[in-house]
This record gives C-alpha cells, structure tokens and sequence, in this order.
C-alpha cells in the first residue's frame, strides 16, 4: 500500500480558503475528447533510460515470518513510456509502484532514476540511487519529479477539491494564491469536474474522487506518473477518459507507469509486464498478435468456494410478505458553504428475500449515497428506509448499530481493515462485537471464511503485507462473518483482477441462492447478467426498469427522461387497448402479463409479452390502428409513452431508433402475410 497523503503532513496548510469568482469554459480546455489509444500507432522514439530497476527483493517480516513480495526484478523505463504492470491480486504490483517511487524500503537490488530536472542537489540526467537517498530526500526527489495516483484517492475531507488539489504545491513551497488556484481550476476541467470545485470530497461520488487524486498527482507538473489501479473503481466510460488522460500526457513527453489487473488494456500500452509471485514472468510489446499470450494469468488465481457455503447457516425464516428492503420516497440532500446537492431525489425501491440486486450507474450517479441509506450510515433528509419491515431510522445511533452488525453485512469500496490485526483476526472481529458463536467456533469460521475467498495462505499476514485486491477480498469474508441476511456492497469487484472478480461473484450468486439478500453497487455492465434483477440510477433517481429493459440502446440519461414521461397503467383480462381503425397516440412498453393480437375472425393470432413493446407502426406511419389489441387471459400492466416524448427519443437515440425501426418492419411483414391468409377461402 502506499503513504497516505495526511500521513505526510508536517504542518498546517495555508492555503487561504477565499473563493475567487470563475465559470467552466474560463479557462480554455486543456484535453479534447481522443480516439481510443494505441501507443504502436503513434511512432514514439523512446531512447532514454528514465529507471533502472536491478534486481530487486523486497521481503516483508510478518509474525509467521519472512514474506517474499518482490524476488529478483529487473527492467528499466524509457522516458516517454506507457508502461503497464498487469497482475493478479497479491502478485506484487502496488508493492514495485512503492519501489519505485521511494515509499517503501528495497531488501535487496538498486533503483535508479535518471532527474529530468535540475535541483541544488541534482544535476540533470544524473543517476540517483532511490534505496540511498534519506526520507527528507526522497520526499524533495518526490515532489520535483513524481506524480502518485493510489488506489484509494486519500483526499482531505474537511477541504474542497481546488484546496485538495493545491496541497503537493504547498508542500513543495510553491503555492502562489492566484497561479495556484487557476492551475487547480484547470485540472478539474481536464477530469471533467469543474462544476464540483468547491465541494467537499464527501459531497461527489468514489469515481469523482479517484479523478480528484489524478488532478492532484499532475498539480506540479511531475516527469513520471505511477499510478495503481486508477481506473479499477470506475464506470467504463469515466475509466476510458481517465485513460486518455494518461495518453495524452505520454503524448507530451510525460513517464507513465500504470499498475492494473485488467489483461484487456495489455494492448494499449507502448509495453506490459507480467508480474506473478513476485517475479515477472512475461513481457508484452505493443504488437497486437502478443497480448494474446495469457497463459501465465490462467495460473493466476488460487481462490475457490469449497464447500463453505454448504455450512453456513443460510436458512431462512423470514415472513416472504415482508420485502428485505423498502424504500418509500427516499431524499438525501447535503448542503455545505457553496450550496446544495440533492443525491437522491424521491427513490423508491423494493427488495425481496434471496435476490440478487445489482445497482449501476455513472460515477456522480448517486449509487453509493443510496447504500449509504441501506446500511444506516447516513440519513436520509426524507424517506422512510424499511429493512425487514423495521424503520431503520426510528431507532438510536447505538440501537441502529448493534441491528447492522446482526443484520447487514457490508463491503465497502475501500475495505477498512483495522492494520494492527491480521486477516484471521479482522474476520473474527465482527462475531466478537456482535457476540455470535460460541468464542471457541470463531477462528474456525474465520478460517473458513478466508479459505473460501482464496486467502488462505494468507490469514496471518496484516492487511499491509498484502495486496490491495486481497485486502478487499478479506474485507468480503468479514461481512458475512455474522451470518447476515442482507449483504450490501460497494463495489467489491473493482480492485480485484477478473478471475479474483469472478470468484467473489460466485459466492455471491450462492449465498443468494441459499436465501441471503445481495445489493452490489457496481459499473461493471458485464455483472448484470449474473445478477437477478438491475436497478439502475442516474441523477438521483431510479430509471424505470421497463424502460431499461425494453429499450436497452437508451443511455441512462435518455431512459431518465423516458422514466419521467411513462405512465402506468393495468388492464383487466379482455380489455381492448388498441382497436383497430382507430388513432393510436401511445408507445406501449409490457411491464407483466401479456396481450394478444386479434385477427380478423376476433381469435388471438399473436401474443406479446413482457419487455415487449407495440404502437410503433401506427405511431411512426401517422396511421389508425392495423390490428385490435387486448389484455390476455390475466391482467396485464403496461408503461405508455405518448407519442410526442416517442419522437423525442427516436430522434435522440439512433440506436434505438434502427431497433424499432427493424421491429416495426418484421411485424408489417407479417402483418401482411396474415392478411393475405385470412382472405384465402
């Protein structure tokens, strides 16, 4: 792991609070939207050796002895070079980063760094030896030519994001009120925050964070940039941006050393290594026919389920017509010295037993807010939060705390382990608190728990001898450690690499198929297929799920607005919705049930049923009704969009426009076939 930024205060920040008067688009626009990039397309020269890494050890003492995280690495690092560290969890790459930039002690082996800039100490382009130099030199060697992007962004709460960012400049004595605040104002505009400036961390989301943490790195202008996991806790769009971020700084001559476990950018840096058990073990240049070779990452995952889960008590007593979880009308507003920011805006939302929920949705979106009301630590302005039919909220702060530790398991986006405990004791810490199980039971649950999550070999190790995606892994085994009934989690998959991923989902999948309640805040959209239902939100509020559904080219801004112009409506059986000859002014959208589709002898010749859709022929050729509808043998409920906010959409979504289109087409088709049937004698 890293230093934290406040661990390296060593005094007061003067950075005066004054807010100077500035809108977004002042400054001109420092990074223009770039095509996905590939460094092999670009012809970069890189001839000068910028790192020499020779033969590095590091070796950690852990109370069961020595632990070998680094063994005999050696590689140097161009100037101009994207360079990408790709690895399992656990396999060593965040412990290289720290070599690399002088925050943790080498055993063994050299580090060199050839400056880029003058300093009284330093001539340019002489070798400095990293291992050689003192704290207070590393630390001025830091300041002059590093940029550190972590994997948890560590940005100070009690000051907004402009001071966030003009903290390495008031470190380094080089904070200038005026210069200092543009330049931090600019970097905003680059990550796409501008309008967030001068709020505090709390108010914006996790993803918005990391891209604070990636402004601050760049804030004094550093020659080599190391960063680890940047994009591992953000949606893919925000990750793609992040991405070209770090691109076009290549572009400009900047060092970037990216750590991540995601083998699908392999390709995109100017060159990759493989790291595993501490020893590299493959190296990947920018030819495209190369980074299919991913043998070694096969080996790369030891984590398995067992048969823990078949002893886990997972059975259930719960009254079914009681939902898990209920949220009715739920506002969350947060006002600070600039203003306020609605994060929830009237969500309603229900939950049975035994479903597995994902909850999805940009960065900003208001996903983490939202798990935040679940698990009662943060109040709700208005709304009411029912969790197993109590009002989480009518009880005390200590009453609200011992029913979360019984009742809800939670894994957070950072995983909170206490440092001073191994990975056992972490995970016997809540059945401590919570006085569940006999004592002498707990290590041996404990045990399991960890074995079932892959760390097995590693429940002695304290959580800074390990890997960021083991301590998340960990911190997954301590939330079910209580046997809770509902399991919230904020993004548990997205600092692990895919494999790791992929265990952790599966555990999931069968706690929630023995009964256990599963909410997983994620940005991933390849989880939602394993998933029993998705809700997804956007600005606050929570898109309608028949709008998702039925019309999945939408983004979610466009369902949004979808979500606000539909009206639901149920139809008893027989009822007729559409008949045919008459004008037809909605967009019908099947949220349960079905219709049938009546022909010319009053018989049923089709059915439609739920996430499908109909009106659209009549509605796009300005035409009466080709055919009667009606409700089917139960109630059916269907979403209507009128015709106007129909052609908003159709305009706005091309995609979705070519899809109905393409239905709409088939069914005249057979429209037409049917007729020429029916008039057959």
């Amino acid at each position: 792991m890293g230093l934290p930024l406040a661990s390296c205060l060593r005094q007061k920040p003067t950075i005066t609070s004054r807010i100077i008067k500035w809108q977004p688009g002042r400054i001109t626009k420092l990074l223009r939207p770039l095509p996905l990039y590939h460094p092999y397309q670009k012809g970069h020269i890189m001839t000068e050796t910028i790192f020499q890494i020779q033969d590095v050890v590091k070796i950690y003492n852990t109370g069961a002895g020595g632990f070998t995280a680094l063994d005999g690495v050696s590689f140097d690092v161009q100037k101009g070079e994207f360079l990408g560290i790709i690895g399992k969890s656990g396999a060593g790459k965040t412990t290289l980063l720290n070599m690399l930039s002088g925050v943790s002690n080498i055993t063994a082996g050299k580090v060199l760094f050839t400056p880029q800039k003058t300093s009284k100490k330093n001539q340019r382009n002489t070798l400095l030896s990293i291992g050689d130099m003192s704290q207070d030199e590393l630390s001025v060697w830091r300041g002059e030519n590093m940029g550190i992007v972590y994997q948890s962004f560590e940005l100070l709460p009690q000051i907004n994001l402009v001071e966030n960012i003009m903290l390495p400049q008031e470190f380094a004595g080089k904070f200038r009120p005026g210069i200092s605040r543009e330049r931090a104002l600019a970097l905003l505009d680059i990550v796409e925050l501008s309008e967030h400036a001068y709020k505090l961390p709390a108010h914006i989301s996790g993803g918005q964070k990391q891209r604070v943490a990636i402004a601050r790195a760049l804030v004094n202008e550093p020659s080599v940039i190391v960063a680890d996991e940047p994009t591992g806790s953000l949606d893919s769009v925000t990750a793609e941006v992040i991405f070209n971020i770090f691109a076009r700084l290549v572009d400009q001559g900047k060092t970037v050393i990216m750590v991540t476990h995601d083998m699908d950018l392999a390709e995109r840096f100017s060159r990759c290594l493989l790291i595993s058990d501490g020893q590299l073990v493959d190296e990947l240049t920018h030819e495209p026919e190369e980074t299919a070779q991913e043998e070694p990452e096969a080996q790369l995952i030891k984590g398995h389920t067992g048969s823990l889960l078949a002893n886990l008590n997972t059975e259930t007593t719960h009254d079914t017509s009681i939902p898990a979880v209920s949220l009715k009308s739920v506002v969350k507003t947060y006002v600070n010295a600039a203003g306020s920011f609605t994060a929830l805006k009237g969500v309603d939302l229900c939950v049975a037993y035994g479903q597995f929920v994902a909850i999805v949705g940009k960065s900003g979106s208001g996903k983490s807010t939202l798990l935040n009301m679940l698990t009662g630590i943060d109040h709700p302005t208005s709304g009411q939060v029912l969790m197993g039919g109590e009002d989480i909220y009518s009880l005390s702060e200590s009453q609200r705390a011992l029913w979360r530790g019984k009742n809800v398991g939670i894994v957070f986006q950072f995983f909170q382990l206490l440092p001073t405990l191994t990975l056992l004791e972490n995970t016997i810490l809540p059945m401590d608190y919570c006085n569940v199980y006999p004592q002498q039971e707990r290590p041996n649950r404990a045990r399991e728990l960890l074995k079932m999550v892959g760390l097995e070999d590693y429940m002695h190790n304290l959580p800074a001898n390990v890997s960021n995606g083991q301590q998340q892994a960990a911190a997954i085994a301590r939330s079910i450690a209580t046997d809770p009934s509902i399991i919230v989690a904020d993004e548990p998959t997205g600092n692990l690499d895919t494999r790791s991923a992929d265990v952790i989902i599966r555990v999931f999948q069968e706690l929630a198929d023995q009964g256990k309640t599963i909410l997983l805040v994620t940005h991933d959209p390849s989880l939602t297929s394993r998933v029993d239902r998705t809700v997804i939100i956007s600005d606050g509020e929570i898109i309608d799920p028949i709008v998702a559904d039925t019309l999945p080219s939408l983004d979610h801004p466009q369902m949004l607005y979808a979500t606000h112009e539909v009206a639901r409506q149920v139809y008893e059986p027989g009822t007729i919705i559409i008949r045919q000859g008459e004008p037809v002014d909605y967009f019908y959208m099947i949220a349960e049930g079905q219709v049938e589709i009546v022909g010319s002898r009053e018989t049923a010749v089709s059915t439609l049923t739920t996430h499908e859709f109909f009106g659209e022929i009549e509605l796009m050729g300005d035409e009466k009704a080709i055919s009667t509808v009606r409700a089917g043998q139960n109630p059916v409920e269907l979403s209507l969009l009128p015709k106007k906010e129909f052609f908003k959409i159709m305009t706005d979504s091309p995609d979705t426009s070519a899809q109905i289109m393409q239905v709409a087409a088939e069914r005249r088709e057979e429209n037409r076939a049917r007729r020429q049937l029916e008039a057959t004698p």
